[in-house]
């Protein structure tokens, strides 16, 4: 009769599937995040795109509209901080 042989050990194999599974648990994560930050950009180019409409129409209707010209350059010097194109 034969002893037993010993099993190698499986320690380094878990170990290795263990680090790829975080790997894609984390490249999930991270491109969830950047597909929110592309979404918060182009909503915020919009918004500035249709804030500069609405103030061409605004100051062909009434040339005093003070108030949508400060929204607007609100809006656009909060793209510029963020890093969203004009």
């Amino acid at each position: 009769m034969r002893p037993l042989e010993p099993q190698p050990s499986n320690s380094l194999r878990y170990y290795a599937v263990g680090v790829l599974c975080v790997a894609v648990l984390l490249g999930g994560y991270f491109m969830q995040l950047n597909a929110k930050a592309d979404r918060q950009r182009e909503e915020a180019a919009e918004r500035l795109a249709l804030c500069r409409q609405v103030e061409r129409v605004a100051s062909v209707a009434s040339p005093g509209s003070l108030e949508l010209r400060d929204s607007c350059k609100q809006l656009n010097e909060q793209s510029i901080s963020r890093g969203a194109p004009n």
